[in-house]
């Protein structure tokens, strides 16, 4: 792992529109787009996202198999986090998850929310389930993220076999 922030500074979030320095994290609007594939920023979190949502989307669509490209996005992502992680505060709690494995969940329950939306009644209550899901996934996007970016939680590290 390679740290880009000293244990005196936090990471920023972004929307990832900017170019320039690469901020740590998008936030979860940023991510909410990208996977949507509107405003797909420069940083490298948008692309793998985007990228999530048209494998989520093809699954829907042509009922294929996504298990292979979903363990490469994960793995993408979680490679791409620890190279760039800020060093943890000694003292700071470990997450049970990957981000890679968060992002992949959140890309799901969107194309899932989208895909109800547009497909069944918007007053079904099974629409507002899965956009309720959605929201409460960003909520805790948003929470690791910045708890990461605080230097107040860890995040899983990649072992040797990857």
């Amino acid at each position: 792992m390679r740290a880009i922030a000293s244990p005196d500074t936090t990471a920023a979030v972004s929307d990832g529109s900017q170019p320039g320095p690469v901020a740590l994290f998008l936030s979860g609007e940023a991510l909410l787009s990208a996977i949507r594939g509107h405003h797909v920023g420069v940083h490298p979190l948008a692309k793998l996202a985007h990228d999530f949502g048209v494998m989520y989307q093809r699954r829907l669509t042509f009922g294929s198999e996504c298990c292979c490209r979903r363990d490469e996005l994960v793995l993408a992502v979680d490679v791409w986090v620890a190279d760039h992680l800020p060093v943890p505060h000694p003292a700071a709690t470990m997450h049970t998850e990957t981000l890679g494995a968060v992002i992949a969940r959140l890309a799901e329950a969107q194309v899932h929310a989208y895909h109800l939306l547009m497909t069944i009644d918007p007053a079904d209550p099974v629409v507002h389930t899965a956009w309720y899901r959605l929201a409460e996934l960003v909520d805790g996007y948003t929470d690791l993220t910045t708890d990461v970016a605080r230097r107040a939680r860890r995040l899983p590290v990649l072992g040797d076999h990857w």
